[in-house]
């Protein structure tokens, strides 16, 4: 099923998340529900791309480690 966001649209509430890596990739999977439906949205990311989210989410490690 595809699905077209547009800016006046509001991005539907998360009921799951997973990842998996193909290759350098790691595909980031948003369980989502449209209209009744289950429906997935994949976001591909570089492993670099990977590195800095990680970053984000964790932040820099302590000196030493």
């Amino acid at each position: 099923m595809g699905v077209k966001l547009d800016v006046a649209s509001r991005f539907p509430a998360v009921t799951w998340v997973d990842a998996d890596t193909r290759g350098e990739a790691v595909n980031l999977i948003f369980g989502i529900r449209l209209e009744g439906q289950g429906a997935a949205l994949r976001i591909a990311l570089t492993s670099s791309q990977w590195e800095n989210l990680k970053f984000l989410v964790d932040g820099p490690k302590p000196a030493g480690s």
